[in-house]
């Protein structure tokens, strides 16, 4: 029935259906913007109380961790405590000239520092072990600052009550699931030294060996190991992180000492990372490029560079890619094939782009957790 009708009939019943509208209208006005806001922040709250728990769960696992190699009445919850909280200031850049040679200095004071931290508590740990707990701790870590950080903002959204910040922290919610989700499944990798995603450089690397007749690599540089092999004529360099603890090494150092010890005869330098994918694309897919394949703060990328560049090498990208939880988590099937492929695709390259006698460096980036020697 049409309003005026009504009117007609019940002046007092139209009358009132006229304020409520009057008064809903006025209401989501004036308090739409509120209500929204605090809808919101139950929303987030909720979330910011799940990353909470996932940081305790982290925390226990670390605590659990170390518990295992410990020796007397040492207190392991505290000591636990003091490593997830630890932290690392980067060097100021308002002067550029050398700051990667003190971000990598400090990277080195800060990697010694925190190892020697464990192997005092863990005593009864070797250096695999050792390696172990480093990226447990990490990962608990990573989790304890991501649940800082957001309880940090919504606390000062929720004090300030500003819709801005709110809908940013709203909008970003899906992403940092993804982040805190996937280093929660990292936890249980390290804990119990499973081979990551992360890791498939490292395996091509090996996979490429044990095809060339070199199986077994050897101690080189640092927290690297090396194979010798000869493919098609060609003197081919294989370095990866050793294994089968938690390690990425420094490539960058092992490169550097490769083309020094060569004098000239390397040609090519190809590296083989895990990279990012976008969102649709399929796990375990490999490309090929140009440019030096790591990651990481880039100290070890400006020495690649810097070293090709003064040679006149170049540098050729492999590069696998996968989502941030797969590369933090159990590797994947996907992952495997693509490694397989990658490992073709190196041959590849040295067959159409070096000649006989040549010497060729193949770097297998990434984290050797569960991947031997």
């Amino acid at each position: 029935m049409p309003l005026q009708l009504l009117g007609e009939q019940n002046p007092t019943l139209f009358l009132a259906i006229t304020v409520m509208y009057a008064l809903f209208f006025l209401v989501f006005a004036l308090g739409g913007t509120r209500i929204q806001v605090r809808v919101w922040l139950l929303q987030i709250g909720d979330f910011v109380r799940q990353i909470e728990e996932w940081s305790e769960e982290g925390r226990r696992v670390a605590i659990m961790a170390v518990r295992e190699f410990g020796v007397g009445d040492r207190d392991v919850a505290r000591f636990v405590e003091g490593l997830l909280d630890f932290v690392f200031i980067e060097p100021v850049e308002r002067d550029p000239l050398g700051v990667l040679k003190r971000l990598d200095h400090l990277l080195d004071v800060r990697m010694r520092r925190f190892r020697g931290l464990i192997e005092e508590v863990a005593s009864r740990a070797d250096k695999e072990s050792v390696a172990n707990l480093e990226m447990v701790l990490e990962a608990a870590s990573a989790l304890r600052q991501l649940f800082f950080i957001l309880r940090h903002y919504y606390l000062m959204s929720k004090e300030s009550g500003n819709i801005a910040l709110v809908s940013q922290i709203q909008v970003m919610l899906p992403f940092i699931t993804k982040i805190a989700s996937a280093y929660r499944e990292a936890l249980n990798a390290f804990y119990y030294g499973k081979p990551i995603g992360d890791g498939a450089g490292a395996l091509v690397a090996s996979l490429l060996a044990r095809e060339l007749g070199e199986g077994d690599f050897r101690d080189f540089n640092g927290e690297l190991v090396r194979a010798d092999a000869r493919y098609k004529g060609r003197e081919i360099v294989i370095l990866r992180a050793k294994g089968p603890g938690g390690r990425v090494g420094k490539p960058g150092d092992g490169v550097l000492q490769v083309l020094k010890e060569k004098k000239g005869k390397v040609k090519r330098v190809i590296m083989i990372d895990a990279g990012l994918k976008f969102e649709g694309e399929e796990t375990g897919k490999v490309v090929e490029g140009v440019g030096a394949a790591i990651g990481g703060p880039g100290v070890d990328k400006y020495k690649i560079e810097v070293g090709v560049v003064e040679r006149d090498v170049a540098v050729d990208a492999v590069v696998i890619k996968m989502s941030l939880e797969e590369a933090l988590t159990p590797m994947k099937r996907e992952i495997v094939k693509g490694v397989k492929e990658a490992k073709e695709k190196i041959k590849g390259i040295i067959e159409r782009f070096t000649d006989e006698e040549d010497a060729v460096i193949v770097v297998g980036v990434g984290n050797c957790i569960g991947i031997g020697n």
